[in-house]
């Protein structure tokens, strides 16, 4: 249900920049470089690399709404006598969809642009978990909620551009921080 929520209201906004006159398309993708902090219900604490994928429509030079796909990459622990929990090698990842508006600040002639993006996201939290002497797949169910940041473009042509962002979800449990570093292409 909440992707279908996600999905509507990504659909409502993309019209209504329609009707704000000139827009342009964007997408693009990114290594994402994200840190998981679990609390003590499910102490994993690491980093891993994962991706970012995204399309953006722009109404207006200071306004964007944009869609994604997101995959954290493996964040890995060793637990020995956690409670709840058998002994060995877990890793989980996170990968799902998210939804924002961007708030966008051109700089110098349009050559830099600063943003600060706002959204909501729905993600899978997938778990891998030793059984013996291996492991097996598992879930840990969805996720979903809200998250925030900030980042710059430098356009390094008409229609490419470096693209570079720091964003915060809102994880139960946990902080999550990913920084997006890749390329985003206009047309």
């Amino acid at each position: 249900m909440k992707r279908i929520i996600m999905a509507a209201a990504l659909m409502l906004v993309t019209c209504a920049t329609y009707a704000e006159g000139e827009t342009k398309f964007a997408v693009g993708i990114a290594a994402a470089f994200s840190d998981y902090e679990g609390d003590s219900s499910f102490p994993v604490n690491d980093s891993g690399l994962g991706l970012q994928l995204f399309a953006q429509v722009r109404a207006n030079p200071w306004f964007a709404i944009e869609g994604g796909y997101y995959n954290s990459g493996d964040f890995s622990s060793e637990f020995v006598n956690v409670p709840a929990l058998d002994d060995g090698k877990y890793e989980m990842s996170l990968s799902g969809f998210n939804v924002s508006a961007l708030g966008i600040f051109p700089l110098s002639d349009g050559g830099l642009e600063l943003y600060g993006k706002l959204g909501l996201y729905d993600y899978d939290i997938n778990l891998t978990v030793p059984q013996g002497n291996s492991q097996r797949p598992d879930s840990l169910g969805h996720e979903s909620g809200v998250f925030g940041g900030a980042g710059v473009v430098l356009n390094i042509g008409d229609n490419i551009g470096i693209r570079t962002e720091v964003i915060y979800y809102d994880i139960s449990n946990a902080d999550l921080w990913s920084l997006n570093m890749g390329v985003q292409i206009g047309f």
